[in-house]
């Protein structure tokens, strides 16, 4: 694969608590802008989760999680981590390459559906 054709990507952005609390629009914006920046086409840019730290990050002991789904060049994910150390409003940022998802899930994921699987029945045996 080239380093020109875009990948799906899932990133899960760790966000200050303070700044969302003052202006959520603002800082769903910020991470978008990092994106826009890196010449990703975003899929999809939701609140996912907002919890207690295990142990306080840059002396934050809450954080909202924000879940990305977007196509980048596999060379611009290290700008857009740049971005993100520079950034007062990420605390932590992780991304991994989507390559296991399939339509269905792609499609739940931008839709903010979740999927349940209904388990295979086993086969019986003759034996």
């Amino acid at each position: 694969m080239s380093d020109t054709t875009p990948v799906l990507y899932e990133a899960l952005f760790l966000m200050s608590q303070a700044s969302l609390a003052t202006d959520s629009a603002g800082v769903t914006a910020h991470v978008q802008e990092m994106l826009d920046r890196a010449e990703a086409q975003t899929l999809s840019l939701n609140k996912w989760d907002e919890r207690k730290l295990a142990y306080p990050i840059e002396g934050q002991k809450r954080g909202t999680f924000l879940i990305a789904y977007f196509k980048a060049r596999p060379t611009q994910i290290a700008n857009i981590e740049r971005d993100c150390n520079l950034s007062e409003q990420v605390l932590r940022v992780m991304f991994i390459r989507a390559d296991h998802m399939g339509e269905i899930e792609l499609k739940a994921a931008i839709e903010g559906a979740s999927i349940v699987r209904e388990p295979e029945p086993v086969a019986a045996s003759d034996e």
